[in-house]
């Protein structure tokens, strides 16, 4: 007879958790007596040999295996976590790892600990939600029983769930949580402060939304992850965007592109390049606009980038005194609204918007052309991304202007100011 370990009667009960069993219920199944089941889960009693072959035997374990595999597997879970942060984890441990696991973890005292990192790493990549949301309820109880460090993990990924199922408060309450309780950690606060920015900017505070992405940076600027500070670089300039302050976002998206350039960090210069673009043509710079799209067309296309090019060119093309230039606009217009009948579908509103600007291209501000719009917002107003809606606001402005028909010009532009 012998008192189970710690690690072995964490084991047990994770075990039986997993198993979705009562001590009740698991009793019944081994025979075992409740009484005599809690006190060797909570290690107030010896369990016989016959008893811990009757837990291994139902749950498939073996815990003769002992405590290297989960002293191992500690080292390695700090390892998954950085590559995790640092967006590299499918790179050195693919998903496949994950679902399969060597038995030496599957059947020792790592295997919570093992779940737990894998949790960790679903929740953040929102990969199999039902798993997730099945492991968080697995953990609730029995999170105390583990070190700080891996209950900061067990918080970020219920806070990550419930950004996920957009339960925005909720997601806010465990962060506040995770501060008030929990020692810093650069490199995990380096994530949990930009998931924080992302919440708040779901509930447009832009400036709390810029607040908290600089202590994202300060965190991430501590651990050295070029990337993440990168990613938050361009969720500021966003932020900017959102708040019209273009020169501002422009200015970052540039600056974000050199320090990117300068650190060999190429994954989101697909993005730089577009948001680069996107500020020109908030500016009304269709110029720029075209040119930066042009680049990035060189890595990447899809029927966002084909549209709003086109869009640039035609406004160029209505503003043009020579009839050459006229008509290359035109013609640049055409190929780019073929180009994104062929790319990929980036979102909802664009194959839309580019059969209402090749009407328009046709016959500008035609009936036909207004109806394309109007039936865009009647299908997908409340679920479209909010630049998309804005766009589709403010060309609806212009056609009601053109057609001096003021009423509906200021509805939207009431609609457009209210976001």
């Amino acid at each position: 007879m012998r008192t189970l370990t710690y690690n072995e009667r964490i084991f047990i009960i994770f075990k039986r958790r997993e198993a979705g069993l009562t001590g009740l219920a698991l009793s019944n199944q081994i025979l075992m007596s409740k009484s005599n089941l809690s006190r060797i889960e909570n290690g107030i009693i010896m369990a016989s040999e016959d008893n811990i072959k009757l837990l291994e035997e139902r749950f498939d374990i073996d815990l003769s295996l002992g405590e290297e595999p989960l002293n191992d597997f500690i080292e390695l879970s700090k390892e998954l976590v950085y590559l995790l942060i640092f967006y590299r984890i499918f790179e050195e441990y693919p998903k496949e790892w994950f679902e399969t696991p060597s038995s030496k973890i599957v059947k020792s005292v790592a295997y919570p600990m093992f779940m737990l990192i894998k949790l960790f790493v679903y929740s953040v990549k929102n990969i199999e939600m039902e798993f997730v949301k099945k492991y968080i309820n697995v953990f609730e109880k029995i999170i105390k029983y583990f070190s700080p460090y891996y209950q900061k993990i067990f918080y970020i990924s219920k806070m990550n769930y419930f950004y996920f199922l957009k339960k925005y408060n909720e997601a806010l309450d465990i962060c506040e949580f995770i501060e008030s309780e929990f020692e810093q950690n650069d490199l995990i606060d380096s994530f949990l402060f930009h998931v924080k920015a992302i919440i708040y900017g779901c509930f447009g505070k832009t400036e709390t939304v810029i607040k908290t992405l600089d202590q994202a940076i300060v965190y991430s600027n501590n651990s050295n992850n070029k990337v993440r500070l990168i990613a938050l670089f361009i969720t500021k300039a966003n932020c900017r965007r959102l708040m019209k302050d273009y020169e501002l976002a422009l200015e970052q998206d540039l600056n974000t592109l050199e320090y990117a350039k300068e650190h060999n960090v190429h994954i989101y210069d697909y993005i730089l390049l577009r948001n680069i673009a996107w500020t020109y043509y908030l500016m009304n710079d269709y110029e720029n606009a075209i040119k930066r799209y042009k680049i990035a067309e060189k890595l990447d296309i899809d029927d966002d980038l084909c549209f709003i090019t086109a869009y640039c060119c035609f406004k160029l093309a209505m503003d043009c005194e020579s009839p050459s230039r006229k008509l290359d606009l035109r013609n640049q217009c055409k190929e780019y609204l073929d180009k994104g009948r062929r790319a990929k579908n980036s979102g909802i509103a664009f194959p839309y918007l580019i059969d209402w600007l090749e009407l328009m291209l046709n016959k500008k501000y035609s009936v036909k052309a207004e109806q394309k719009l109007l039936y865009c917002l009647k299908k997908h107003e409340t679920t479209m991304h909010v630049d998309s809606r804005n766009n589709i606001y403010k060309f609806l402005i212009e056609h009601y202007e053109y057609h001096q028909d003021y009423k509906n010009a200021d509805y939207y532009r009431k609609k457009l100011q209210n976001g």
